[in-house]
């Protein structure tokens, strides 16, 4: 897998986003899309956070970790389940290098094209840069146990939450949902899906999020620059 469909993987990862599910809630959607925008705020405010991903793409399994460290570094590596070399990408700036199945620091990194560094730039404004009144409509699922840990829950999509509920008549639908999963003590996020509401099990997209404070992106050393 090229470099440049493994950007175009992770371009995907600011719309799948996120995925949970619940029933219809009680508070307004005006109001819980106020608490989503302010759960993404504080994401950016916090500098630097990490993005431990599982996805179903056309090329099967992925997992994938990105690094984002404000305003404009970041740090990817992609495997494949049926091809376990890892890619790495790091951006810096305007500039970027990747390395594939290599590590240490005496891996050889190369120079990434000018159309991959556009493509990793928007990448960065779009999963950092949106402006918190450009989040959309985002339901209040009230608070749901994700192993242990009681979260909030928001679910986003213009038709509301989808009601799986023991009895409920409303029958599970092909479109997948989204879901993000907020730590009520922190207001950071922690968890953000996106399945079919029959899967919620098996998601296409599940990304954790930390948020270590000692996060460095570098630029590499390029053999003869």
């Amino acid at each position: 897998m090229t470099t440049k469909s493994l950007t175009a993987l992770a371009m995907m990862l600011p719309v799948l986003g996120v995925t949970a599910l619940g029933t219809m809630p009680a508070h307004a959607a005006g109001e819980c899309s106020k608490e989503m925008a302010a759960a993404l705020e504080n994401q950016r405010k916090s500098g630097a956070f990490r993005m431990d991903v599982f996805m179903i793409s056309e090329q099967g399994p992925v997992k994938m970790t990105v690094d984002y460290l404000l305003p404009d570094r970041l740090r990817q590596v992609v495997t494949m389940v049926l091809d376990p070399k890892p890619v790495e990408t790091v951006l810096v700036g305007s500039k970027a290098w990747s390395r594939q199945g290599e590590t240490g620091p005496e891996a050889a990194w190369s120079p990434v094209s000018e159309e991959i560094t556009r493509d990793l730039i928007d990448q960065v404004q779009q999963t950092v840069g949106e402006k918190p009144e450009d989040v959309g409509r985002w339901d209040c699922l009230g608070k749901l146990t994700i192993g242990g840990t009681e979260l909030n829950a928001y679910q986003g999509g213009e038709t509301g939450p989808v009601d799986l509920s023991p009895g409920a008549k409303q029958a599970p639908k092909n479109e997948g949902v989204r879901i993000i999963y907020v730590d009520p003590t922190t207001g950071l996020p922690v968890r953000s899906i996106f399945a079919r509401p029959d899967k919620m099990d098996r998601p296409i997209f599940k990304a954790d999020y930390t948020y270590p404070k000692d996060m460095k992106i570098e630029a590499p050393t390029v053999p003869g620059k």
